[in-house]
């Protein structure tokens, strides 16, 4: 929480700039609003939205706080994104392939309908998080607060893995014996 403080700086002009970065606060219906107007688009355009902010705070934090641990680093992270109030962000699972984070008091628990849409912007944001502390992730979400009673989202980044080598030989479909290339 120290070094989140030490970062925000609120002027008189009402700006409040953090890590160098001007942010605003909104509530959390817009996110349900947007939700309505692009309907069954809204889940690319949130996950969407969300990674990219999840990837230039994950940029930002590392260069001003320079953690020397994926550890540290995910800590950080779940520690800021908590104090932002999506929810309490709580990593369970750190290793060099996967990242687990539990997040309890979702903020899609205090909206008058709860909605996955919160879910897909988080899903962004860790995904974003993911990609720049994995360099290349996926974002699975194992349990949902508004799927279940007990009051936890769980969330799993996983590293993707590069596959150089195909796993099967590649035939040829011009050739007549089926010749592999």
């Amino acid at each position: 929480m120290k070094e989140f403080n030490k970062q925000v700086n609120y002027t008189k002009d009402g700006v409040i700039d953090f890590f160098g970065e001007r942010i605003v606060l909104f509530p959390p219906d817009i996110i349900s609003l947007l939700s309505t107007v692009y309907g069954q688009g809204a889940e690319a355009l949130l996950v969407f939205l969300g990674k990219k902010m999840g990837r230039r705070m994950s940029e930002k934090w590392e260069e001003s706080l320079k953690p020397v641990t994926l550890e540290q680093f995910t800590n950080l992270f779940c520690q800021f994104i908590s104090t932002c109030g999506w929810g309490r962000f709580d990593p369970v699972e750190i290793s060099e392939q996967t990242i687990v984070v539990n997040i309890k008091h979702n903020i899609t628990e205090e909206l008058d309908i709860p909605t996955k849409h919160i879910c897909y912007f988080i899903k962004g944001l860790l995904l974003g998080f993911g990609e720049y502390a994995l360099y290349r992730a996926d974002v699975q979400e194992i349990d949902c607060t508004t799927e279940n009673k007990n009051k936890t989202c769980v969330f799993e980044i996983r590293k993707k893995l590069w596959r150089l080598i195909p796993t099967e030989p590649i035939i040829n479909p011009m050739s007549p014996e089926g010749e592999n290339i």
